[in-house]
């Protein structure tokens, strides 16, 4: 069944389909942004579609393509829905085992029948949507040593949209196309590879699908971001190692990450962010027959791993932490940690700084009944992490800085009465919007944001355009559903919204809800504007263009996210101890363990260290860089030996001189008194007994 409403009184176009079974996925071409499976974001160029074409599947498998007025359903039974990284108008639909599987390069409009029969695990290419990557099941001898359990696989590509497929290698347990390929030296159809050989595992790249390079023996799993490849591999106390090195695979030389506490067993990785060349890492361990996880942090280049977060809630079952990046944002965190007593409680924690230091999250003052909210001591504001929910409850997009949507509650620790809150400057102040749970989106850069219930049948939402000031209710829908999510399209430029939920019939509902009359124009005067700060972080501050909250235009389309990124003055945080100092507690002054003078050459200058180097951009501020200085006189000891016996000597021979001129002196002396009245001189021969008298 199709209807359309349309409601002018609430400036609003909505239209709705239900269909046989609740949605499952949606997917967007033509999307501007396209954000992969792989935790990518990759921008589009070419040719994109005003309004975007949308495919959905359901519960029962079916395809629907929206066409403008309307949804048609494609015929046959499907698995899943893929857009093209590199050209987001290419569109895989993938079939069922014995179900016809299609390609369409022009957003629907024209399908092309493809090959997936007995293919799984598709990889599609970020730069040419041609290229792909599969794998099928392996028949395996009881003699192979290679093809055992996960190892049964053997990869296969194909150059023509899946069309026809290469072989490839076998024995395979994982592949993936290398995550750096745009890099203009870097073959875009190198894939990494994890396979068994001669009863080893081995983790290779090739550029042609038959050499290969290989770069470690004995991996067990990978991942790679645009900065490192990281790989697991046993190690010999039962529990794994985590090497690492440069993602370009050329330059990849495996480094151990070492931590801190080596008395802890590490069983589990999980890797959570690379930012700015920082590693963000998710240890689990065995203490006493007890799991915990600890987060640590490297340097900025990926070295020196400090630990910064403990007992964070982390999944037993797929290695999901509560661990979340607002995006938008520079280095800002929020965690969940249990508490250290019981290990059962969970409370959360958001950092400002990259994880260097947590805090608690500020409670709102007021609820959104308007009631004073009482909150003493260590209450605070929490919310339910990734490991518990369904869907992410701590919710940001690239293209409106510093908006912040979760649900959770005010008190000592996560309960189970849920609230949802929004935050407007990066987290460090908080409204209660609604009570109870929400699913909730923002587009046009954050200029409208929209929420509807999800824990109880509805057929409103309410939205904002002034960044969660005030809030507007809306009928969308003659009889109550539950509602499932609220999405837009990835870039956050188009006016519209879709909601999808459950009827209480157990069918499918999608409805589109259409913004583009709430306002009249675009922003186009610098008065239409604002900048918002963020922190300090690392050295910079970021300012960012917003619309302000009484600017009642939308944000132009082509918009990208203005933002000044300007230096702070240093301080101590901002400096590290130069090679040859150490610090004996973290902050503390760096004093030197090398003495220069073994390697300063006694008359020339140097640069003398002040035991620090800049870790940041900052300028001005406290200043802790070397300055030029004359080398010191040093003496090592044979220099200070021959020196010594040059005075020695010197000594000496005064010592003889003086006792030469003394006894010349005395002769002289003797021989006036020697002279008798006769004028005759008589000489006197000395006597060792005693003195001769005359």
């Amino acid at each position: 069944m199709f209807v359309i409403r349309f409601l002018p009184f609430l400036l609003l176009f909505t239209c709705s389909i239900i269909v046989e079974r609740p949605i499952t996925q949606i997917s967007w071409c033509g999307a501007s942004i396209i954000y992969t499976r792989e935790d990518e974001t990759i921008p589009q160029f070419q040719g994109l579609e005003e309004e975007k074409t949308i495919f959905f599947i359901t519960e029962s498998h079916l395809i629907y393509q929206s066409n403008g007025t309307g949804w048609n359903q494609i015929e046959g039974l499907f698995e899943d829905i893929q857009v093209s990284p590199a050209d987001s108008r290419v569109i895989y639909l993938f079939g069922q085992q014995g179900q016809k599987s299609y390609r369409t390069n022009d957003c629907g409009e024209n399908f092309e029948e493809i090959d997936t029969e007995g293919f799984y695990g598709f990889r599609l290419n970020k730069m040419s949507w041609k290229w792909m990557l599969a794998f099928k099941k392996q028949q395996c001898d009881h003699f192979d040593v290679d093809c055992r359990e996960p190892y049964n696989n053997q990869l296969f590509y194909s150059e023509d949209g899946a069309k026809t497929w290469l072989p490839s290698f076998k024995n395979c347990r994982e592949a993936s196309w290398d995550k750096v390929i745009e890099d203009i030296t870097v073959p875009d159809e190198r894939s990494i590879v994890l396979f068994s050989y001669e009863n080893q595992t081995q983790l290779i790249y090739s550029d042609d699908f038959t050499n290969y390079h290989t770069l470690m023996i004995g991996a067990q799993g990978y991942y790679q971001t645009s900065k490192y490849l990281f790989v697991l591999t046993s190690s010999s106390n039962g529990g794994y190692e985590l090497h690492y090195g440069h993602s370009k695979l050329e330059e990849f030389q495996e480094k151990l990450v070492e931590l801190p506490l080596q008395i802890l067993k590490e069983y589990s990785y999980t890797v959570l962010d690379t930012e700015n060349g920082r590693i963000y890492l998710s240890v689990s361990h065995y203490q006493q027959e007890q799991s915990i996880t600890n987060v640590y942090i490297s340097n900025q280049i990926g070295q020196d791993f400090q630990i910064v977060l403990t007992n964070n809630v982390r999944s037993t079952q797929d290695g999901n932490c509560d661990f979340e990046k607002l995006l938008g944002l520079t280095s800002t965190y929020v965690a969940n940690t249990y508490d250290q007593r019981d290990q059962k409680d969970k409370s959360t924690v958001i950092s400002f700084n990259g994880g260097k230091k947590w805090e608690s999250i500020k409670a709102p003052k007021h609820d959104s009944e308007g009631n004073v909210v009482e909150c003493g001591g260590e209450c605070s504001l929490h919310f339910v992490g990734r490991t518990e929910s369904y869907r992410q409850t701590i919710y940001t997009v690239d293209q409106a800085p510093g908006i912040v949507l979760g649900v959770g509650n005010v008190g000592l620790f996560i309960t189970q009465e849920q609230n949802t809150y929004m935050s407007a400057d990066g987290g460090q102040n908080w409204i209660e919007v609604r009570k109870g749970s929400h699913v909730f989106e923002i587009a046009d850069f954050g200029g409208v944001i929209v929420m509807a219930k999800d824990y109880e049948p509805t057929n409103e939402i309410i939205y904002s355009i002034d960044y969660g000031k005030t809030w507007k209710t809306k009928i969308i829908y003659d009889d109550l559903f539950m509602a499932q999510n609220l999405v837009t399209e990835a870039s956050g430029t188009v006016r519209y919204f879709l909601i999808y939920g459950k009827t209480d019939k157990g069918e499918g509902i999608i409805l589109k809800l259409d913004f583009s009359d709430i306002f009249q124009r675009d922003c186009k005067s610098n008065l239409d504007y604002d900048i918002w700060n963020s922190k300090c972080i690392d050295g910079s501050q970021t300012k960012y263009y917003r619309k302000k909250e009484n600017s009642q235009c939308f944000n132009p389309k082509q918009m990208i996210t203005k933002k000044i990124i300007e230096p702070c003055p240093c301080k101590r945080e901002d400096w590290i101890c130069a090679s040859g100092y150490a610090s004996q507690i973290e902050g503390g002054d760096c004093l030197p363990i090398v003495n220069i003078s073994d390697y300063c050459e006694p008359g020339k200058t140097y640069f003398k260290s002040q035991g620090y180097i800049k870790l940041t951009s900052c300028v001005g501020g406290l200043d802790l860089d070397k300055i030029e200085t004359y080398c010191p006189k040093s003496f090592n000891f044979q220099d200070l030996l021959i020196y010594l016996i040059v005075i020695a000597f010197l000594v000496f021979l005064i010592f003889i001189s003086y006792a030469v001129i003394k006894k010349i002196l005395i002769g002289e002396k003797n021989k006036v008194k020697n002279i008798n009245q006769y004028n005759q001189m008589e000489f006197q021969e000395d006597d060792d007994e005693e003195d001769q008298q005359l």
